[in-house]
C-alpha cells in the first residue's frame, strides 16, 4: 500500500479509497485501535472473546483486516427502536 497517512501521522489512513493495484491492508493493533477510535485493549478483549477477526501470523505478531472487524462489529450494532 502507497505511504497514504491521516494528518501527517504515521498510522496509514485506511479510510483513503484505494487504487484497484494495492492489496487489502491488514493492520497492526495500534492502527486499528486508532482507526477504530478504542483502545488497544478494547481490541484485546474483542479478539479473546472471538468477537472480531485477528490473523496470527506467529505468536506476537497479529494483524487485522479493516473489512472483516467492520462486518463482524455491524452483527453488535445496536439499532435505535422508534417510540410509540
Amino acid at each position: 500500500m502507497a505511504n497514504k497517512t491521516h494528518n501527517g501521522s504515521r498510522i496509514p489512513n485506511v479510510l483513503v479509497s484505494l487504487s484497484p493495484n494495492d492489496q487489502p491492508a491488514l493492520l497492526k493493533q495500534k492502527q486499528l485501535a486508532h482507526t477504530l477510535g478504542v483502545s488497544s485493549r478494547a481490541l484485546d478483549n474483542w479478539k479473546r472473546r472471538k468477537l472480531i477477526p485477528a490473523i496470527k501470523i506467529s505468536p506476537r505478531c497479529v494483524r487485522f483486516d479493516l473489512a472483516a472487524v467492520l462486518a463482524a462489529l455491524r452483527r453488535y450494532e445496536v439499532k435505535e427502536v422508534g417510540r410509540p
